[in-house]
């Protein structure tokens, strides 16, 4: 999970992160927000470089590999915001990682 949330909220812009983590699951959002520093965000990064992130913080193969992976947390994600702002999450990332959200 910490795999996958770190590399997403890195790559929002404070404001929508922010929004973003008040609807998450207080555990969710415990692991969501550690070590977060809201002045280094955001960074700019490819899909390649995001998946490359996930793979640093989450070494093991998965079966259907990294994409699969980062969709199916993604989804599960997704059964915990509202619509509204999973729609205003996915306007705040380019369009080619727009296109892996639910």
């Amino acid at each position: 999970m910490r795999a996958v949330l770190h590399p997403l909220r890195d790559r929002l812009p404070v404001e929508t992160a922010v929004q973003f983590g008040a609807q998450l699951p207080t555990l969710v959002r415990g692991v969501y927000y550690d070590g977060w520093r809201p002045a280094d965000t955001p960074v700019k990064m490819s899909n390649e470089e995001f998946f490359a992130r996930v793979r640093s913080e989450f070494p093991y193969a998965v079966e259907g590999g990294d994409e699969k992976l980062v969709r199916t947390m993604l989804k599960t994600l997704e059964r915990h915001v509202s619509a509204g702002e999973w729609q205003h999450l996915k306007s705040r990332v380019p369009n080619s990682f727009a296109a892996l959200l639910p």
